[in-house]
């Protein structure tokens, strides 16, 4: 049975209350365009946006993920947490360090936000393939 490896895109812990997005969640979100451009290209679909007007097809919804949701979020601040994680003094935990980011707020609010198109690309896929991929549960 494939479950799927956590990601920004789910919003509610186990307890049901909502997430707080840690700025390590932008790694997640990063980890997302290389197994869709290689699951595209292993069924020989171009990563392009679709053909067919209005009709969502698993190629214009993988086009969309990469190019229109995640690669807007990572292309600022993937670098910009990178290099602030660079500089952890080695008498401070990564936790603590990354909690005293400037910036985690402003990130925080920017994954958050993610949340909405990645909900709609699943729904999507799930009305592609006839699975609810859990979105209904995470209203």
């Amino acid at each position: 049975m494939y479950s799927p490896p956590p990601t920004a895109c789910r919003e509610r812990s186990r307890t049901g209350a909502p997430r707080t997005a840690s700025p390590n969640s932008a790694y997640a979100v990063c980890s997302l365009p290389p197994p869709t451009r290689a699951t595209l290209h292993t069924y020989s679909i171009h990563l392009e946006p679709g053909s067919q007007p209005g009709a969502p097809t698993v190629q214009s919804l993988a086009y969309t993920l990469v190019n229109d949701v995640i690669r807007p979020f990572t292309t600022p601040w993937h670098p910009r947490l990178a290099a602030y994680e660079a500089c952890c003094p080695a008498n401070v935990a990564p936790p603590e360090h990354e909690a005293a980011w400037p910036e985690a707020e402003t990130m925080r609010a920017e994954l958050t936000a993610l949340r909405e198109p990645l909900r709609r690309i699943a729904e999507g896929l799930g009305g592609i393939s006839g699975a609810d991929f859990g979105v209904a549960a995470t209203g």
